[in-house]
């Protein structure tokens, strides 16, 4: 088929009068074409220049309060997205293989650079045991609940690379879950020692004859809690 360049190529000769129409319509498309990209690329230019004074709250023609009122459903959407996120939390435990009251130090090092992490927005966290014997002491592990500004994968392999060196196996000993915004009442209260389940009171009862040897409290909280909450 002849191409609409053949109209500006000197070599062509002999065209026939259906070619040339051809050739003709082409043209015509081809500037239609280009005017519509134009009017396109300009109307893309100057709604990309109205939303950005928008967004800058420049434009005249909306008033304050609709600005205000903006600015409350952004809010409530992003607080809505919040609560529907399935990795709002991470609630974490750790259960390091050198778990004797002696061990404490090391464990709560890792915790505290754990914690120092900046991608770590706010947290709580507590020390346990797991024996039923106030005379044997063991099994020394912590809960860490926190929230993040980091995607999940990466906040979880962080946590993992920070407390690998005390366990025996990362995978088994770092228990990581991510949790929705509603749940995470339910573990503060877990963490403050409300359980339920057999043999729970007496491992409470002795938590506490832990923490009191240690000179620690049942739960820590980071200055902004209320957020996490």
């Amino acid at each position: 088929m002849t191409s609409y360049n053949q109209l500006f190529n000197p070599a062509a000769k002999d065209l026939t009068d259906q070619q040339i129409s051809r050739i003709v319509e082409l043209g015509i498309r081809y500037d239609d074409f280009k005017l519509k990209a134009i009017d396109k690329a300009e109307e893309e230019f100057y709604v990309k220049k109205e939303r950005l004074k928008i967004k800058l709250r420049l434009n005249s023609n909306i008033p304050e309060c609709e600005y205000e009122e903006m600015d409350k459903l952004l809010a409530t959407q992003k607080e809505k997205k919040k609560e529907d996120d399935p990795n709002y939390a991470l609630f974490i435990t750790v259960s390091p293989k050198d778990n004797l009251l002696t061990d404490f130090k090391s464990l709560d090092d890792k915790v505290q650079k754990c914690l120092s992490k900046y991608w770590i927005t706010d947290y709580a966290y507590c020390y346990e045991q797991r024996s039923d014997d106030p005379e044997n002491i063991h099994g020394l592990h912590t809960h860490i609940l926190l929230t993040r500004n980091l995607k999940p994968s990466h906040s979880k392999r962080e946590v993992q690379s920070t407390f690998k060196t005390i366990v025996g196996i990362p995978d088994k000993h770092i228990n990581i879950q991510f949790k929705k915004k509603e749940w995470i009442k339910d573990k503060i209260d877990y963490m403050l020692g409300n359980k339920t389940g057999e043999g729970k009171d007496k491992k409470t009862e002795i938590d506490k004859i832990m923490r009191q040897t240690l000179g620690i409290e049942t739960i820590y909280y980071s200055k902004n809690c209320g957020y996490l909450l």
